[in-house]
């Protein structure tokens, strides 16, 4: 049941009839319902919903990120629809067996216009993974004191490490200790550089 909140001039909540009222970025606005499809979906759907499914379920655990720092509103398109397109677009690639994949390569999880750092040598002993970078500052918006953090994603376990861990600039490296459980040669690795709404646009370090 639809629920008016201020009178029969205030917006709508909820369905009514053939219309549902909503809050979308702070205006209130009515849509219609979407009918129910009676046809079996095309091949052509069946791909298309594959690859969304495969693209969401990776960038869900990202919205964080995505939604604060994945480049600007272009129109009525969020930030997290923009990475959706994005990665849609870019990433996914069939495999020999013919199922789809992403290409972990050209991820990309902030765009910004802070300076990456460069990176100098990664490598993982035991769960250790550490990382050394110098600072790469070419610009007068990239500073010392911006936070370089890893986000580090298990392709075998299909996860990402909830801690992400982070470290100045200045500092010029980080150590992420791994799950025990996940081994060497299947963590992929990206550095975000962040200050307040700033960001860097999102580098792959490469797997370990």
């Amino acid at each position: 049941m639809a629920e008016s909140e201020k009178g029969i001039l205030g917006p709508v909540r909820g369905k009514v009839g053939t219309v549902v009222g909503a809050n979308w970025r702070g205006k209130n606005i009515l849509r219609s319902v979407p009918r129910k499809s009676r046809k079996a979906p095309s091949a052509k759907q069946l791909v298309q919903r594959t690859k969304f499914k495969l693209v969401a379920n990776f960038l869900s655990p990202l919205f964080a990120l995505t939604s604060k720092y994945f480049g600007q509103y272009q129109g009525v398109k969020s930030r997290t629809n923009l990475a959706m397109s994005y990665h849609l677009l870019e990433t996914i690639e069939e495999s020999q067996s013919g199922e789809f994949e992403i290409n972990y390569s050209k991820v990309v999880i902030t765009k910004g216009v802070l300076d990456n750092v460069r990176v100098s040598n990664y490598e993982l002993e035991n769960r250790n993974l550490t990382i050394e970078w110098t600072s790469g500052v070419s610009n007068n918006l990239s500073k010392g004191d911006d936070r370089v953090t890893a986000i580090v994603y298990n392709k075998v376990h299909k996860m990402f490490l909830p801690e992400q861990i982070s470290a100045s600039r200045d500092e010029g490296n980080m150590t992420v200790v791994l799950a025990e459980e996940w081994k060497a040669n299947e963590n992929e690795v990206w550095l975000v550089v962040t200050k307040g709404d700033q960001c860097s646009t999102s580098m792959y370090v490469g797997i370990v």
